[in-house]
């Protein structure tokens, strides 16, 4: 059964209209979906609902698409708020780090400048594609939220950040520290400055570790994610 995002409200029953032409377009030209077929939809509010078309072409406009709620039931929701401050990385993967935090779980995205972010600037509208995506494919009901880029400076000091100077172990860390909700932050290529990390500790951050070895910042991303996401 296929899954898709709506921007429109679904109601818990009756009709509702579909406009947005790429989905429509991918509907009818690439599915080749027909009255009477089924499929999944949700909005974002936790909830999903089996839907039939009722029409994609005739008395409604080409434009838009007309379906009917069959059943809407609780969606798969993640069990935990987990907010991802990610540095800027390299374009492809900063979008691999975006698909992935979704499958996982994250519930918003926080990209932040820092001074070895080679990357300045994020696609948005790209960006939202790729997370809506990856909630249709991973099965959840809602979509996570990217916020506006923020400086390094401007991490807030509840923030937990990842660094191989870190002094105390991640996985013990998440181990005793199971509140919710709670942020996490990952460098950039080449990872944190001294000066960063100093500033970090000026702030009373916490800064843990995962070992003596380096990971890759999308590699370090999805294994904070997996950490912090366990409950």
């Amino acid at each position: 059964m296929h899954r898709f995002f709506v921007k429109e409200k679904i109601p818990k029953a009756g009709e509702f209209v579909v406009t947005n032409e790429t989905l429509l377009n991918q509907w009818r030209n690439v599915l080749r979906m027909e009255e009477g077929d089924k499929a999944i939809l949700f909005d974002g509010d936790g909830y999903e609902s089996l839907c039939e078309v009722v029409s994609l072409t005739g008395k409604i406009a080409k434009k838009n698409a007309l379906l009917k709620v069959l059943e809407t039931k609780r969606g798969l929701v993640p069990a935990r708020d987990v907010t991802l401050y990610v540095a800027l990385i390299k374009k492809d993967n900063f979008e691999f780090v975006l698909e992935k935090a979704t499958e996982l779980g994250v519930s918003h995205i926080v990209p932040v400048q820092a001074n070895r972010s080679e990357k300045k600037d994020v696609n948005y509208e790209r960006a939202q594609k790729i997370l809506r995506e990856a909630s249709e494919q991973s099965g959840r009901a809602t979509v996570p939220t990217i916020n506006e880029i923020i400086f390094v400076e401007k991490i807030p000091n509840d923030v937990i950040v990842f660094d191989p100077r870190g002094e105390i172990s991640a996985r013990e860390f998440f181990a005793k520290n199971t509140t919710t909700p709670i942020s996490v932050c990952i460098g950039p290529e080449g990872g944190f400055t001294d000066t960063e990390i100093d500033l970090f500790h000026a702030h009373n951050i916490t800064v843990v570790t995962t070992g003596a070895q380096i990971l890759r910042a999308e590699t370090a991303a999805i294994v904070a994610l997996a950490l912090a996401l366990i409950v």
